[in-house]
């Protein structure tokens, strides 16, 4: 099998890519020319040079695929304004459905996101089915990408499933995206505070596994949750401190002090330019349950790591990574969970370039 997969340097391109070569499919890396290209280093792929809003690009770069994964979007409550987030999904999501359609592609896959599927105050499990509630900029444009690709995809007659990953965590993030970024805020945080309402963590490299099988078993017109375990934010925050033998949080912050703190954030980022790890569209969030269920994906054989696990896997690679500083990590403690995690991620990666070698 050929594979496209857009936004191929981005946390759930890059480690799809990865799943991919593993499988020994041939992959074709679809990345704008000026993007960071790091966690692609190295890898037996093709690339391919474009943009998604640009449709003669992606229609050139999808001759030859069986399939196209179409991960390319901006994940971001930071700078980014309500109409470029939804022109970014919308249009780029046209554009590979298109592309798909002109090249004769099999199947595309369209990464969407579980907040679709919405959220509320009650400790309520959502599922493929439960209607979207939310109203941030990000969540607005996703619902709208899903309603027009698959609306698309049926006049042209394009084979479409969409997935809805969790928050995904893990390893090749180096933007930080915001699902990372909770564990970087709580062990930079001197307060070690949490808060009420809860979120579902899942594994990204569970979640690009459930990209493949979602091409391989999918049902033609389907979403498919890429979920996995489900917890409150001070259970979260205890496992990070647990994992990277930090204090545990200490405070419990209401909507008020969250979204104080996060107007701070921002106003430290004007001077610094680097993205806060906290906004006040996501102070918003605070109080509410983002919580799935991953049945109808598990029917496909999707079977996702417990979040320790996961949240272990994270910790290897960032505490690797420049999003955590030389003096924060001289003061954590982590448990052999995570330098296991560490070892194994190595390993993976030398098996990668060996099959480059061998191919």
């Amino acid at each position: 099998m050929r594979a496209l997969v857009t936004g191929a340097n981005g946390i759930v391109g890059a480690n799809l890519v990865r799943e991919l070569l593993r499988d020994r499919h041939a992959v074709r890396a679809f990345v704008r020319e000026k993007s960071d290209r790091r966690s692609l280093r190295g890898l037996d792929v093709e690339t391919s040079v474009g943009d998604i809003l640009q449709a003669e690009s992606i229609a050139g770069a999808a001759r030859g695929c069986d399939v196209l994964f179409h991960t390319a979007a901006v994940y971001s409550y930071w700078r980014h304004p309500a109409e470029d987030l939804k022109k970014v999904a919308v249009q780029g999501a046209l554009n590979a459905v298109e592309a798909a359609h002109r090249a004769g592609v099999g199947r595309v896959v369209l990464t969407s996101t579980s907040v679709v599927c919405g959220s509320g105050t009650q400790r309520y499990v959502r599922d493929e089915t439960s209607p979207d509630t939310e109203t941030d900029a990000y969540a607005v444009a996703k619902a709208a990408q899903e309603y027009r690709a698959f609306t698309r995809a049926a006049e042209l007659g394009v084979d479409l499933v969409a997935v809805c990953p969790s928050m995904c965590l893990g390893p090749h993030d180096y933007r930080l995206g915001p699902s990372n970024a909770i564990i970087c805020s709580f062990l930079r945080d001197p307060l070690k505070l949490t808060w009420p309402g809860g979120c579902n963590l899942v594994s990204v490299r569970d979640v690009a596994r459930g990209h493949i099988l979602a091409a391989d078993k999918g049902v033609r017109g389907k979403r498919y949750i890429l979920a996995a375990e489900n917890l409150e934010w001070p259970a979260v925050h205890k496992l990070i401190a647990e994992l990277c033998g930090a204090d545990p949080p200490k405070f419990t912050a209401n909507h008020t002090s969250s979204y104080l703190a996060a107007t701070a954030q921002e106003l430290i980022s004007l001077v610094t330019r680097q993205e806060p790890l906290s906004t006040r569209t996501q102070a918003k969030m605070v109080g509410r349950f983002y919580w799935y269920s991953h049945e109808r994906a598990a029917e496909l054989g999707y079977a996702p790591r417990p979040a320790r696990a996961a949240l272990a896997d994270a910790i290897a690679w960032l505490l690797s990574s420049p999003h955590i500083s030389m003096q924060l990590r001289a003061a954590l403690r982590p448990t052999r969970e995570v330098y296991e995690a560490w070892e194994a991620h190595q390993e993976a990666e030398q098996r990668l370039l060996k099959l480059k070698k061998t191919a």
